[in-house]
C-alpha cells in the first residue's frame, strides 16, 4: 500500500526532515510562561511515526518487549477463575522502507507460572475441570507486518488504532482488534478475537524526532477461546488475560528467571536466525498430539 509521490513530498515538507510536525498549544505551565509543543497527530505520517516509535523503532533493528499477563477462566457468568501468569516476549526486527513504510518480523513466545507468581508450571491442575494435564507453552511467529500512512497490513489479527490522547506528559496510543474468521482447528465454527493494546510514553520522547524508539508502557487485555491443550472441551466461555509491560534493551536484560525459564522452555527465541517455519501455539499443539 502507497502513498502518492506528491503526498510523500507534501508531508516531508511539513515534518520538515525531524519526522514530526508539532503544533504549540499551552498547558498548565503556561502561567509561568512556558509552552509545551505537542505533536500534530491529525496528521498521516506524524501518526504513522509515533505508533512506529511506541511499538518498536524507526530505524533498523531488533526490538524486544517483556510483559506478565495474569490469565483468567471466564465462564460466562460468576466471577473469573485465576488459571496462571504467562511471561510473554516479544522480538521484533524492523526496518524502515520507501514511501514511508516500516516492515516488521515478529517472533513471540511465552510460557506459564503460577498464578502471580515467578514459578514455571510444567502441569496445569485446572480447577474447573479438576484434571491435571502438561503444559503447552506459547510460540507464534514469524510473523510479518507492514506500518504504513493508511494503516497496518499484518498477517493475522489487525490492531486499529484509536485516537492519541495526550494526558499530563504522556502520550497514549491505544489498538483495538475486534474480528472473527473460520477456525483453522474446528472447521464449520468461528474463532474470534478480542484484543485491547494501550501503549504510552513521555510526550518529550514522541515530540523529540532525535529519539527513534520511544520507552513505553504496555498494557494489554484479550478474551479468547479456550486453548485445546487446556482440556475445556465445549464449555462455554474462554480465557481473559490481562497484561502489563514494556521494552527491554535486549534479551539479556530480561529477569534472570524469565531469562532462565525461557532458555528453558521456549528456547527458539534466543536463536530466531534459525526460526524460520511459521509456528501457532493450537497447530503446534495438535503436532503434539499426533508425537505421541
Amino acid at each position: 500500500m502507497k502513498i502518492s509521490r506528491r503526498s510523500a513530498l507534501k508531508g516531508a515538507a511539513a515534518l520538515g526532515g525531524a519526522g514530526l510536525v508539532v503544533s504549540e498549544s499551552v498547558d498548565a505551565a503556561a502561567a509561568a510562561g512556558r509552552v509545551k509543543a505537542v505533536p500534530d497527530f491529525s496528521d498521516p505520517l506524524t501518526l504513522l511515526r509515533t505508533h512506529v516509535k511506541m511499538v518498536g523503532t524507526l530505524g533498523k533493528g531488533q526490538v524486544v518487549s517483556f510483559m506478565r499477563l495474569n490469565i483468567y477462566a471466564d465462564l460466562g457468568e460468576g466471577n473469573f477463575v485465576p488459571f496462571f501468569t504467562m511471561n510473554n516476549i516479544l522480538v521484533d526486527y524492523w526496518e524502515p522502507k520507501e514511501d514511508h513504510q516500516h516492515e516488521m518480523r515478529k517472533y513471540e513466545v511465552g510460557f506459564y507460572t503460577r498464578y502471580d507468581s515467578h514459578e514455571p508450571l510444567e502441569e496445569f491442575a485446572n480447577p474447573i475441570t479438576g484434571k491435571t494435564l502438561p503444559i503447552h507453552h506459547f510460540r507464534l511467529g514469524p510473523v510479518p507486518r507492514m506500518y504504513t500512512p493508511s494503516g497496518v497490513i499484518a498477517m493475522g489479527y489487525t490492531p486499529k488504532l484509536l485516537p492519541i490522547e495526550v494526558i499530563g506528559d504522556r502520550v497514549f496510543l491505544a489498538t483495538e482488534s475486534i474480528e472473527s474468521r473460520p477456525d483453522m482447528l474446528h472447521p464449520g465454527q468461528t474463532s474470534y478475537t478480542n484484543s485491547f493494546m494501550t501503549m504510552s510514553a513521555p510526550l518529550a520522547d514522541i515530540a523529540n524526532p532525535a529519539v527513534l524508539s520511544a520507552p513505553v508502557h504496555l498494557q494489554l487485555h484479550n478474551k479468547n477461546r479456550w486453548a485445546p491443550w487446556m482440556g475445556m472441551g465445549d464449555r462455554p466461555g474462554g480465557t481473559v488475560a490481562r497484561g502489563f509491560g514494556g521494552k527491554v534493551a535486549s534479551l539479556d536484560a530480561l529477569p534472570a528467571s524469565v531469562r532462565a525459564g525461557a532458555k528453558r522452555f521456549v528456547p527458539e527465541v534466543f536463536d530466531t536466525a534459525n526460526w524460520t517455519q511459521f509456528q501457532f501455539e493450537d497447530s503446534e499443539y495438535l503436532k503434539s498430539l499426533e508425537k505421541r
